[in-house]
């Protein structure tokens, strides 16, 4: 919908295998990996952003979109609100990638195996907590901006979660 893997570099690098444009087994699984938390945690955002209803108005213009672009040349037509929250949600580093990166990092040291679910038997495993809090306040920093436009007279019905807007710290709070 509105990120994809390509997100995921820099401060919020998963570890992809870079693109060498050569065929890769690991690239593909890889990208498969993150698709698959960006396809559960994108909506997730959205509905704690927007509530219910308006993300599926927001989900139903993005997919027209994509439609749009699909089958017709030339420009789609644009809802001009729904255009301004996803220019602002599709920026470079952008709030929905911290969320994803935030979820999947919280699982990165966790694998499942046949005999059960396994961490690192390595000693120098660290927890990811510090990535996350970083990630989870970068967000915050940006949904603030993301919350005064969906405070606009012409978002109305919007349900922001006020959680979305707090940040966290190394005690949880």
């Amino acid at each position: 919908m509105i990120i994809d893997y390509t997100y995921f570099t820099g401060l919020l690098s998963v570890g992809l295998c870079p693109d060498t444009g050569a065929p890769s087994m690991t690239q593909d699984v890889d990208r498969e990996r993150i698709q698959s938390y960006i396809d559960v945690y994108e909506r997730v955002y959205l509905n704690k952003i927007l509530g219910e209803e308006m993300c599926g108005q927001f989900t139903d213009y993005l997919n027209s979109r994509q439609n749009s672009k699909d089958k017709e040349p030339g420009e789609p037509a644009t809802i001009e609100k729904w255009e301004k929250l996803y220019i602002l949600l599709s920026e470079k580093y952008s709030p929905i990638a911290c969320y994803v990166f935030f979820k999947y990092v919280a699982e990165g040291n966790y694998s499942v195996t046949r005999s059960g679910t396994v961490t690192s038997a390595d000693d120098d495993a660290v927890s990811p907590e510090v990535l996350q809090i970083r990630a989870w306040n970068d967000m915050v920093s940006y949904n603030q901006r993301v919350y005064r436009l969906l405070q606009e007279k012409e978002y109305e019905g919007v349900r922001f979660s006020a959680g979305m807007i707090q940040k966290i710290n190394s005690l949880g709070i």
